[in-house]
């Protein structure tokens, strides 16, 4: 009776220790590492999509207006990492991405602030009742992206102002560029300007391809008749991975870039302050297979991204940190 004993005890342990090792395999890869996702950083959405349809990778995670532009090419939203980054930070209200910058001169003039963002508010309502015309409109200053009219109200396009984003700004800001104390001169500060009434000239405003294109399309469509506080001003759409340059070499009086990437260029000394963000929480995973899939589905896939350095890598590692998974290495 005692040896049944012993046996039915040893032969449980032992199913005990399978299944131990079982599930602590199970939350392993074949490096006995935590779970992993493999990211692959592109320039822009358009290199994503091309690394889909190769095979390059399982999945990609791209901006407005490329993600509804892509069902054209087979592609559809399998995840909403806006709903993703609010489960997985408890932050309801998205994060900031493209963001307005201007010139320190500028930026002491109230006059020409207040008349900025009355322009910029009056667009929000311009793209939304011109939203069928975007693609070629914008194509005039110097896009190569599609806007569809769907994709306009998930571009988020609003102005938001410097102190509402300021807390994840500086997050962001110490996560992605390890600015451990923002100053608060980073950012503009209406009790620091003056009313000094409208000036004259032509102000120069770059402003990367893609969704941040539409907070400035009124300007594009009404460049010879709307000026702003006495100013015209010419828009100049480039590519995502040039805008930085029109901060550092002090070429553009208003930049338009990620949030991050133009305020850490302030922290280092450029003459610019922030004054507000343009849009918020704009990025969705696409793939070429039909259905939703979560964070926990990416284990030991490849995903493809944009914005290495920005504001897409700072959300998505957010998500994959709180599902318990880590990036490969």
């Amino acid at each position: 009776m005692k040896k049944t004993i012993r046996k039915i005890f040893a032969v449980a342990m032992v199913v005990a220790l399978v299944a131990a090792f079982s599930v602590a395999f199970a939350a392993c890869n074949d490096d006995g590492n935590t779970e992993s996702v493999r990211v692959v950083y592109y320039a822009d959405g358009a290199a994503v999509q091309a690394a889909l349809s190769a095979g390059q990778i399982d999945y990609g995670i791209v901006g407005e207006p490329a993600a509804t532009a892509g069902a054209s090419k087979g592609f559809g939203v399998v995840m909403d990492l806006q709903a993703e980054y609010a489960e997985a930070t408890g932050n309801a209200n998205g994060f900031p991405m493209s963001s307005t910058f201007i010139r320190g001169s500028l930026a002491a003039n109230k006059t020409f602030v207040d008349s900025l963002l009355a322009v910029l508010n009056e667009n929000v309502t311009y793209i939304t009742e011109n939203a069928a015309s975007m693609t070629q409109l914008l194509k005039s200053a110097g896009s190569n992206s599609a806007y569809p009219a769907a994709s306009i109200p998930r571009c988020n396009v609003g102005v938001y102002s410097a102190a509402g984003v300021k807390a994840d700004v500086n997050d962001m800001l110490k996560v992605l560029n390890g600015v451990e104390n923002v100053p608060d001169s980073v950012y503009y500060d209406e009790a620091q300007a003056m009313e000094q009434g409208n000036g004259s000239g032509v102000l120069q405003l770059y402003v990367p391809d893609g969704a941040p294109a539409l907070a400035v399309a009124k300007l594009v469509a009404e460049k010879n008749t709307l000026t702003v506080a006495g100013y015209t001003v010419n828009v100049h759409i480039v590519p995502a991975n040039t805008i930085a340059a029109h901060i550092a070499k002090g070429d553009g009086d208003i930049v338009i870039m990620p949030a991050n990437g133009g305020a850490n260029l302030v922290v280092q000394g450029a003459d610019y302050k922030f004054l507000c963000s343009n849009t918020r929480g704009i990025l969705y995973m696409i793939s070429k297979s039909e259905g939703s899939v979560s964070p926990e589905d990416l284990a030991g896939k490849t995903v493809g991204c944009i914005g290495q350095g920005a504001v897409p890598q700072y959300a998505f590692e957010r998500i994959l940190a709180a599902n318990g998974l880590a990036i490969e290495k």
